[in-house]
């Protein structure tokens, strides 16, 4: 990727995460800054990408997701209430999602490019870009029994967050296909169930 600040800001994390024993969401959010919100989603989303996935994550990751979705939306900066600033994450698994989302993030440079940019820029999809990052987190948070939505939800929050990072709209409508095929296999599930 062009920008270093992804990697230097995982780097600074394992750094952190090898002195101590564990981080609050507020500390995470502290070694984010400038284009903190995209960098945080890719952090916060990366775990669900993965096949095994790191249990007791989705509920607090996904709210945070989708309150930072809601701020985007309303063009407001990140913002979070107390009780969630001082939730903690043990250093372990902050170490494992930061080498990960490294490793995976270096074999995507080549394809991550500047596109179609009025997919990241224009005031209307601001607004559609934050209410889909609210979807997605809920559909994190909530306990439904729908097999592969963290998976697919996850997926589709990294996409989309590193598209709005670079101003690539490929990986933005890749989000999109993504959250849309949730949303499809949601409405199928429930209407069987009901």
């Amino acid at each position: 990727m062009k920008r270093k600040n992804l990697h230097e800001d995982l780097s600074i994390l394992l750094k952190k995460a090898n002195r101590q024993t564990s981080f609050s969401i507020g500390e995470i959010l502290n070694i984010f800054p400038g284009k903190g919100r995209e960098l945080l989603l890719i952090f916060l989303s990366f775990p669900f990408c993965l096949p095994i996935q790191i249990p007791g994550l989705s509920t607090p990751f996904g709210l945070i997701i989708a309150f930072i979705g809601f701020r985007m939306a309303y063009a407001k900066r990140i913002w979070l209430p107390k009780k969630v600033m001082l939730q903690t994450i043990s250093s372990s698994t902050v170490q494992r999602i930061a080498q990960k989302c490294l490793g995976f993030m270096k074999k995507m440079a080549p394809w991550i490019h500047p596109r179609l940019g009025w997919l990241s820029k224009h005031r209307i999809m601001h607004i559609s870009n934050g209410l889909l990052f609210v979807l997605l987190g809920l559909f994190l948070a909530l306990p439904l029994p729908i097999p592969l939505t963290n998976f697919l939800a996850g997926w589709a929050i990294f996409l989309l967050s590193i598209g709005l990072l670079e101003d690539d709209g490929v990986f933005i409508l890749a989000g999109y296909l993504i959250a849309l095929f949730i949303i499809l296999l949601f409405y199928t599930v429930s209407r069987k169930v009901l």
